[in-house]
Parts: structure tokens; sequence; C-alpha cells
């Protein structure tokens, strides 16, 4: 599809990625996500109906859009969650994801197949049970890797394992889940913990660890890593194998020790209608409001769209520089 309006900001870069946050609440409440209270809740007439939800998909398609990644919170508790991947297959996204947990993936992932689905991640921090319990606050691992297998047999074209880095909980586990996910040929990618809201904070300063010393503890382990050539359409992972192997990528995502803000593709649209432009800030612009007066027209919302993306989305993100202005931010609200 020849896009009506092409999306950029002033700093060149395209903006082809769409990652919607379909809901903020979530069946897990990671320690490095979540409170364990949970997040702040906002009533069901805040969110976005799927209607709502599927209007933008289709704005975004005609500008353009190659790749969107429904998230949440966890996206597969959401009731309609296979109607939005089949409205993006309808209109011909060619790359359509899902993060998840897994923990509902073992009954979900032939339906999302049939309905679209083509690229898939989900989240395992640890092999270990009682570890995986703990830092989910009493997710099932046995159940979430059986998710993985109904994914696997459900034919997805493309699986990857995220493991976020924490020394304390994987960190002497890191060649354990890399062969856990290339003996079956799936692609894993090892993240540098975020300081997005107190618990991201407090993860970042008693928990780091970086992407370079996990690829240096990998490569004791398994030899030298070989870097493997990746489109931009791949997200701001750095991909690997292992020597002799063509079996399953090791990709390593460093926001915090080597930021790849230059090639941000992507803006995030959140459950409650907020367009976010950048991971570490919450400006944004309210659209909610917008597609509920009952007249703003298509081209007229597209037009505000690339005007806004154009002059509010930030050169780079101040994980760092600005620390205040991340931990306001609740992942499982904005989806990551």
């Amino acid at each position: 599809m020849q896009p009506e309006i092409s999306l950029q900001d002033r700093f060149g870069r395209r903006i082809s990625y769409l990652r919607v946050s379909v809901t903020e609440h979530c069946n897990f409440r990671c320690e490095y996500c979540s409170p364990a209270s949970g997040t702040p809740h906002f009533d069901g007439d805040e969110h976005l109906t799927t209607g709502e939800q599927q209007r933008l998909l289709g704005l975004f398609a005609r500008m353009g859009l190659q790749h969107v990644r429904f998230t949440g919170g966890e996206p597969l508790i959401h009731p309609h969650i296979l109607d939005l991947v089949s409205h993006a297959a309808h209109l011909q996204v060619g790359k359509i994801s899902i993060s998840t947990n897994g923990y509902l993936l073992e009954k979900l992932a032939q339906p999302l197949r049939k309905a679209g689905l083509n690229n898939l991640n989900v989240s395992i921090d640890t092999l270990k049970s009682e570890t995986f319990r703990r830092i989910t606050r009493g997710g099932d691992l046995a159940r979430v890797l059986r998710g993985v297998e109904a994914a696997r047999t459900a034919g997805i074209s493309r699986i990857k394992i995220n493991a976020v880095l924490l020394r304390d909980v994987n960190g002497d586990e890191l060649p354990e889940l890399a062969a856990f996910a290339l003996e079956r040929g799936l692609d894993i990618r090892f993240i540098e913990t975020m300081p997005l809201g107190q618990s991201g904070k407090e993860s970042l300063n008693s928990r780091f660890l970086s992407a370079r010393e996990a690829r240096e503890i990998l490569e004791r382990h398994f030899g030298p890593l070989i870097p493997v050539a990746s489109s931009r359409d791949n997200g701001p992972a750095r991909l690997y194998r292992l020597p002799d192997s063509d079996s399953g990528r090791i990709g390593f995502i460093t926001p915090i020790s080597e930021n790849f803000c230059s090639a941000c593709n992507r803006v995030r649209l959140t459950s409650s209608g907020r367009l976010v432009y950048c991971l570490g800030s919450e400006d944004g612009m309210d659209l909610r409001g917008l597609l509920r007066n009952g007249k703003i027209s298509d081209g007229r919302l597209m037009e505000t769209l690339r005007q806004s993306i154009w002059h509010e989305k930030p050169e780079r993100h101040e994980f760092l520089d600005n620390p205040a202005r991340s931990s306001r931010i609740f992942m499982m609200r904005l989806g990551g």
C-alpha cells in the first residue's frame, strides 16, 4: 500500500512501527515492571474501544505502517485481541507481533496464528521455577513453557524469548536461557533493565547487568558470537549467532549502555488513547478526546498525527540524564 502521508520526525527518522498497549492490566506482577499492588487503575470508559483502536490502526496503515506490536500489561487477556490481530492482517500490515508473558498462550497460539500473527515475543527471565514464581509474584513457569511449545506447534513464523538482564535473577543462567531458545530454533533477546516506574528504578540501581557483560558470559561458554546483519524493522537488537550454527539468533537490547535512539522508528499508543513518542518520557497526545468529539475526519486526524510526531518526538531518551522523568512511567501501562 502506497502511504498517503509519510510519518517522519524532524531528526530524519521515518516512523513505520506502532506499539499498541491494549490494556494496562496483567496477570503477573513482575518485580521490575510493577509495584506489588499493581499499577493505578482507571475506569473502563477511559480505555479506547476496539473500534477506536481499529480506526487508528487503519490510519497508521494509510501512513506507511509496516510493523504493529500488541502489548500490555498482558495483551492476551484483552477480550478482542484476536479481532485486533485480524484487523491488522486485513490492513496488510506486514509484520504483526505480540509481546506476552505466555500464560494464556497454550490456548490462544493457534487462533492467533490463524488471525494473522506472524511474530511473537514471550518473556522468560529464568528457567528456575521457584525463581520465576518469585519475580513474577505467582507465575507458573511450566504453563508458560507449554505456551511456547503451543506457539511452535501452531507454526507462528518467528518466536523470540525475551529475558530482562537481572544480575541476582539470571546472571548465572544466561547460557542455559540461550541454549533453551536455540535448541528449539527460537531467537532470544537479552534486554537491559530500564528505570521505568519505581520498580524499574530500583532494578536499575541494584540489579543492573549490562549487555556487554552478558555477551562476555555467553562467549566464555559458547565461544565468539558471530554478528548477524539485521534489517531496520527488526528493532533495536544487535544480533549474533553461535559459531557453526544457524539455529536461532542471540540479540542484545541496550537502552542504557548503548542507546539506539538515532534509529528509533516507533511510537506508542496506550490503552487510554495517548500517543507516546518515546519510552523514556510520558509526553504525548490525547487521541481519545479527538476520536470522541465526533467531528474530526480521517484526513484531519492523519495530518494531526503527522504534525505531532514531526514536532514532538524527541531525539533521544533521558533515562540517565533526567531519571525523575522516567520514574513516573509504569511499564505495564505503556507496554514497553
